[in-house]
Formats: C-alpha cells, structure tokens, sequence
C-alpha cells in the first residue's frame, strides 16, 4: 500500500512539476511512462502468478453483471488479460508501438475504472482483485487508484510524442515473452510458484482465525426515530432525543460506520455431513492430519482419488496419522463419481470458496501439523515415497 501510495505521489508531483514550468514535458512523460509501466508490469505479474485465483475473480463480476454465459472463459480471459497488462507495460517502458499501446491502455483503463466504480458504489464486489491475492484494496480506494492511473494514461496518451524507443533491438521481448508465457503454464499444472494466501506452507490456521488484540474494531451508529408533533424524524445518539418534551418512541435502527479488521482467515468451518457437528478444531487440533481437498467432486481427477486411495491410505494407517476428505459436495455425489459403495476415509463438508483459496488443485493435498500447513500437493505431483511427503 506504502509504495502504491508513493507511486502516486511521485506520478501526481511530476504532472504538477510540468504545470509549473520546473521540470520539461519530455521529462514528466518520461517519469509517467517507467512508472506507470513499472506498475502494469508489476500488477499483471502477482496475477499470472496465480491465473486460476484471478479467474474466480473474473467469476464475481460476471454474476454480478449476469453474464453467467462467460464463466466457461474465465480461465482463458484471466490469462490473457494479465499478458494483455504486462506486455503494455513492457512496450511501454521499451518505447514501442506507442500509438497502439496508448490506444489499448486507455480502453484497459475506463474499463477498469468502471468496474471499480461500480463494485464501489453498489457494493458489489468487496476486492477487485487489481493485485491477486498479494493485497486487498477497498473498493473506494481502487476506484480512486484507478482515476489517478486514468489521468496519468491521458496525460501519457497527449504527450506520446515525448516517448522516444529504449532499445534499437527488440530481441529480448521475445525471451521475455517465453518466460511470463510459462507462468501461468506451470502454475495451472502445478501450484503457483508463489503463494499470497492465508493457507500458504508455514501458516497456522489455527492462528489466522483468531483476531490480534490490536485489531481495528467494527464501529457503528445508532439512528434513533422519534415523533414529534406527528411527524416521525432521525436523530443521532449524541442528540439525545429521548430527552425532547412529548417525543414518542418509534425505532432504532444500527449503522456500520467503520468496518473493522478481519482474521485473515474468516470462513475456515469443517462440518460433518451425517450430524452437522463442527469438526474444525478437532481436525486442526491434531498433531498430523492429511487433507484431501476436491472443491468440486465432478471437476475432479479421479485417476488422482484413485492413486491416493491405493497408495497413501494403508501407509498413513500404519503410522496412526488420519486423512479425511474436504469437499463442497454431497457424499452421494462423491460416492457416485469415485465408483465405490464405501469411502476410503471420511469426508466432511466445507465451503467451495474456502476449499479453492485452499489449495489451487482439484484434488490436492494439504498435510496439516498443529494446525500448521506443512506440505501442499497439486494432484499431479504426488510423490513417489510418501514416507518423505509425510516426515518432512
């Protein structure tokens, strides 16, 4: 936050600069364009990292737009619109293909912008999901990151003359491409090579659900309603209106003024299907404990379930550590798809959104100790000695 702040201040103080006559316009436009490509770089980079995360992003604003008939795109437009960022960004900075960069970053950018209005105003959508899971913005605060970056396109796009190319060779954008290419490749195949999330290696849930004692709290405010000589008016506490001759008493009603801070992780329940008991501190409350994590059981790789069922389950019994399935599907379901009349280990019913930012894998595995995320496995990696998948 402290450097998009910054990037704004030195963006902001360089228009300004220009105004005044104490620096050149070539200079200002110079100063806009490694920045501004510097962010576009930056922001379309935390993205690619995690294409998958980005995409149920993309999910949220089509419902809430209905235009339910694109979520079978969103994986593809997730990717090509961090590609779309970063090579804006990198033409940008290499000075190349100006017009037609300016031209595309303006129509990015009102997009955008709308979008974060939009989500804003009507509260549609609580995270645009600008920077992936490497930091949340309040909807207010994006829209107005995403005015400013409007502005600084504008003022770009006016003095474009001013842009004179980095490079005379152009060769390097080539590797550069192959490289940023196959990011989201490995990712999607495996897990992504950095993980932002609250259930990354070396996090304690049991610690991320708790709230620091230095939190901000929520604050709110209570709107009285009151009749005075037969019309009924709002007052606030600090009006006392209780306190006025003949009043009468009609409602009350609270208002959320200040949202407070949030446990990292809000909406971790692990519920059992047959009694609707809550197994979450049980499970997290075990010394080790293997998690199977299929989000969506008709999506999954069955070939996988079959592969840990044959291989993990009879060596985690001889050494007394438990492994019992996550999923926001019905047992029947899970039954049915599997082809087996009786489940190898006990699953339990967790919420789907939870179950993604999880693990980005459908199955993957989790391998828990204290509570603590130890190993996280894509389905594709499953380890040929599982005794150092286990001990590590």
């Amino acid at each position: 936050m402290t450097l998009l702040i910054s990037l704004f201040i030195l963006q902001g103080g360089s228009i300004i600069l220009s105004i005044l006559k104490v620096i050149s316009r070539s200079r200002m436009t110079n100063i806009l364009r490694f920045s501004y490509g510097a962010f576009l770089i930056f922001s379309g980079m935390v993205k690619i990292l995690d294409p998958l995360g980005f995409s149920y992003k993309l999910q949220e604003y089509f419902e809430v737009f209905g235009l339910e008939w694109f979520i079978p795109l969103t994986l593809s437009l997730s990717i090509c619109i961090c590609l779309f960022e970063i090579f804006i960004g990198f033409f940008l900075v290499y000075g190349i293909y100006i017009k037609q960069v300016l031209w595309s970053n303006l129509v990015l950018m009102i997009g955008f912008t709308f979008l974060t209005f939009y989500s804003a105003y009507f509260n549609a959508v609580t995270d645009c999901g600008c920077f992936g899971d490497f930091m949340k913005l309040e909807p207010w605060f994006s829209f107005q990151k995403d005015i400013v970056l409007l502005i600084v396109s504008v003022v770009l796009f006016l003095n474009h003359l001013n842009i004179k190319p980095l490079f005379t060779s152009h060769n390097s954008l080539v590797f550069i491409f192959l490289i940023v290419l196959f990011i989201p490749v490995y990712a999607l195949s495996h897990l992504p090579f950095v993980d932002f999330r609250a259930y990354k290696i070396g996090n304690s849930i049991i610690e991320g659900r708790i709230l620091p004692d230095d939190a901000k709290q929520d604050i709110y405010e209570d709107v009285w309603f009151y009749q005075i000589e037969g019309e009924v008016k709002e007052f606030s506490t600090s009006e006392k209106p209780w306190a006025i001759p003949g009043a009468i008493f009609k409602d009350r009603k609270t208002n959320l003024v200040v949202k407070g801070d949030e446990p990292l992780i809000s909406d971790f329940e692990i519920t059992d299907y047959e009694t609707g008991f809550d197994m979450t501190d049980s499970i997290l409350g075990l010394n080790k404990v293997v998690l199977l994590i299929s989000y969506d059981i008709e999506k999954t790789k069955i070939s996988a379930h079959q592969a840990i069922n044959s291989d993990v389950v009879k060596l985690l019994n001889n050494y007394d550590i438990p492994i019992y399935g996550l999923s926001a599907s019905s047992v029947e379901d899970i039954k049915d798809k599997i082809l087996v009349d009786e489940l190898e280990y006990q699953y339990f019913s967790v919420d789907q959104t939870t179950l993604k930012t999880m693990i980005r894998s459908n199955p993957g595995l989790i391998l828990l100790e204290n509570g603590v995320v130890t190993q996280k496995l894509h389905w594709r990696d499953l380890p040929r000695d599982w005794l150092k998948f286990i001990n590590q």
